[in-house]
């Protein structure tokens, strides 16, 4: 039987698992800040604007803000997927190496680029895959598994040439 269930954990659990995706969070929109009050000066300086204008530079990161916060917890949410198949090794390898990610140790997969912080790799980017009882559950984030899902489920592609 192939089935799978994929579960988005609530923030709170997100993060108790992954404090780090907080304070990436915090980085990203101290640094758009910074670029937003960047560019508002250099309007100012060329003549766009007669005021450097305040408004605009809060608006633009509270926008900043809230894009960021759903890409971190909603679209890519820590989460899990429970796949009730039997999946070949070879075949979660290639589906692992299709999302761009790579195994740095035994049954933990990490992403060739970090995907919430330029500085550091958040322990939720990282995709586990642990099996219990003949279920292959994966943790990661949700974006990220519910393409592993999709990859592994369709099975091994048939070339028609």
């Amino acid at each position: 039987m192939i089935k799978d269930a994929l579960k988005r954990f609530k923030i709170r659990d997100q993060l108790s698992a992954d404090f780090l995706k907080l304070l990436s969070l915090a980085e990203k929109t101290v640094l758009a800040f910074m670029l937003i009050v960047l560019v508002f000066v250099f309007m100012e300086k060329i003549g766009l604007t007669d005021t450097f204008l305040v408004g605009a530079v809060i608006g633009g990161t509270i926008g900043f803000l809230t894009i960021t916060a759903k890409k971190m917890y909603h679209n890519e949410a820590f989460s899990e997927l429970r796949i009730y198949a039997d999946i070949k090794q070879d075949m979660l390898k290639s589906a692992i190496l299709t999302i761009d990610y790579s195994e740095k140790k035994d049954g933990v997969y990490y992403p060739k680029k970090r995907i919430f912080s330029i500085f550091y790799c958040c322990k939720s980017e990282a995709i586990t895959h642990k099996t219990q009882n003949g279920i292959h559950i994966f943790t990661g984030p949700h974006n990220r598994l519910l393409k592993l899902s999709n990859i592994i489920l369709q099975g091994p592609k048939l070339s028609t040439t």
